[in-house]
């Protein structure tokens, strides 16, 4: 499993393409050197409280939204994680998941 700072960055990197921001304009806009924001989404460094409110900012989300990284781990982990969560169903709701998961793959 990916460590949290591993996460975290590629969260960043994601809203800050999706923003079309650069490294450097997402630097400005929070008030950091160029080299901390790469140091971030690299998962070298992990952001203080203080900037993890300045980038929810610049970036336009919630502070919240920067820590929904579940789907960036790799597919190995996702796929181990779900196994492990229908172990914990029972038979209906067994049933049901496996009602929406045909649907997705039957497109």
């Amino acid at each position: 499993m990916n460590n949290i700072k591993t996460l975290f960055g590629k969260k960043i990197k994601e809203l800050r393409k999706k923003q079309n921001y650069t490294q450097a304009k997402l630097a400005e806009l929070v008030n950091v050197d160029n080299k901390h924001i790469s140091c971030i989404e690299s998962g070298k460094n992990f952001p203080s409280p203080d900037l993890i409110s300045r980038f929810a900012s610049a970036l336009k989300v919630e502070p919240k939204d920067l820590f929904e990284f579940y789907y960036l781990e790799e597919p190995e982990n996702l796929f181990r994680e779900i196994i492990s969560m229908m172990k914990l169903l029972n038979k209906d709701e067994l049933s049901l998941t496996y009602k929406y998961i045909r649907t997705f793959l039957l497109k």
